[in-house]
């Protein structure tokens, strides 16, 4: 590990969709909620066990992401690697295969590898925390996660995978993944309380993700919903106008 950073990755299979969506998401929270000391030393990255390297986001889930005020547009998947997973503080996965598959690779990321519900269910009953100040006190908070793991034990689980499912299935993955990232969000970074029941309000609208705007073409290079950066920030606070 990088003793000057704090490094989160996050694991699924083809790194376009479960594990795309929750480092876009945790990334821009990060910048959000961090001081900018602290955030200027926090890297978010995501990767899969099979990834088809280099293919974008998935447009649906782009689309998610957009509604919740990331920015999905640059991302491209990544195959992960040995290297990843040993300089990495927190390893976040989508699903309890995918856990195992990690450890697999380096046994030793036992104590910081949680499924994205485990850790999730543990952050919630910590509570929210105010943003730390410096990279030992995220450590020192993923520390205090591996000791209580029991606590998630009850939310330990898979996320479901959208890929070449409908449009529905994409908004079971945002519902099952984006309410454990917000409480991983309000305990590492500090997250206030209002914009985690905006985000949680905005998930659960059944017509927060229409689709409707959407090129179906998923090829590198379509068209697709994209939003202005301005305004990146404010759609996810019930707007459905920008």
């Amino acid at each position: 590990m990088d003793s000057e950073e704090f490094r989160v990755l996050v694991v699924c299979t083809g790194n376009i969709n479960r594990s795309a969506l929750a480092a876009a998401l945790l990334r821009t929270w990060a910048d959000w909620y961090l001081s900018p000391e602290v955030a200027a030393h926090v890297v978010v990255t995501s990767a899969g066990l099979a990834a088809p390297a280099g293919r974008p986001m998935r447009s649906r889930t782009r689309e998610i992401a957009e509604r919740l005020g990331a920015d999905g547009q640059s991302h491209r998947a990544a195959q992960i690697d040995e290297r990843a997973l040993r300089r990495a503080d927190l390893v976040l996965v989508a699903d309890v295969a995918h856990r195992d598959g990690v450890l697999a690779i380096v046994p030793s990321r036992l104590r910081s590898t949680f499924t994205i519900r485990e850790a999730g269910g543990i952050a919630a009953r910590f509570g929210p925390s105010r943003a730390p100040t410096s990279i030992d006190e995220l450590r020192a908070r993923i520390a205090a996660f591996s000791r209580r793991r029991e606590l998630g034990a009850a939310d330990d689980g898979d996320i479901t995978d959208p890929q070449g499912r409908d449009d529905e299935a994409y908004r079971d993955m945002a519902r099952e993944e984006v309410p454990p990232l917000t409480a991983i969000a309000a305990s590492l970074f500090g997250m206030p309380k209002a914009e985690v029941d905006a985000v949680l309000e905005t998930i659960a609208d059944p017509e927060a993700f229409p689709f409707e705007a959407l090129e179906r073409s998923e090829a590198p290079g379509g068209s697709a919903f994209r939003a202005a950066s301005s305004d990146r920030r404010r759609r996810w606070f019930g707007r459905r106008d920008t």
